[in-house]
């Protein structure tokens, strides 16, 4: 592939991509034609889109848009799961995916709100109900966290 043709596609994801501010990455390995328009029918029905593509043009776009770190999650055949939807309806519906198509998906990590994703984070993303409910509660867990080690310091 010639680097003009990789840059035009770069830039075209990039497009796509940018306009978002999560995304799943997903390792893709043999589906059926059957399963894939399965797959992204799924998807789209909840507005997302799934998009494969060679992993340096992936790489090479993601920086553009400033997820240098999702870019090193790209390993082997992958896809970038991404739109209105965000991360958290899509790892919702890749999780069941995953369960249905063990050797076609798999969860490779993510983007939620500026922070990249390990494989295990974003699949416990598909257990949060709403991107506000995951803000209250992690938002929770700190400042509990902290008002133990408050009390934990005061003298008895």
């Amino acid at each position: 592939m010639s680097k003009r043709l990789k840059n035009l596609l770069a830039s075209e994801l990039k497009g796509r991509i940018e306009e978002h501010n999560s995304c799943v990455v997903v390792g893709v390995g043999p589906l059926t034609v059957e399963k894939a328009t399965e797959l992204r029918r799924d998807l789209r029905e909840k507005g997302l889109s799934l998009t494969v593509v060679k992993n340096r043009v992936a790489r090479h776009a993601l920086a553009d848009v400033g997820w240098d770190g999702v870019g090193e999650l790209l390993t082997g055949p992958s896809a970038l799961a991404y739109g209105d939807g965000g991360a958290l309806a899509a790892s919702k519906i890749l999780v069941d995916w995953e369960k249905k198509a063990p050797d076609g998906i798999s969860i490779q990590g993510g983007m939620l709100e500026g922070k990249v994703l390990d494989t295990g984070a974003a699949a416990v993303t598909s257990k949060v109900s709403s991107i506000a409910f995951f803000r209250s509660e992690s938002s929770s867990a700190v400042i509990s966290f902290r008002m133990s080690r408050t009390s934990l310091t005061f003298p008895s």
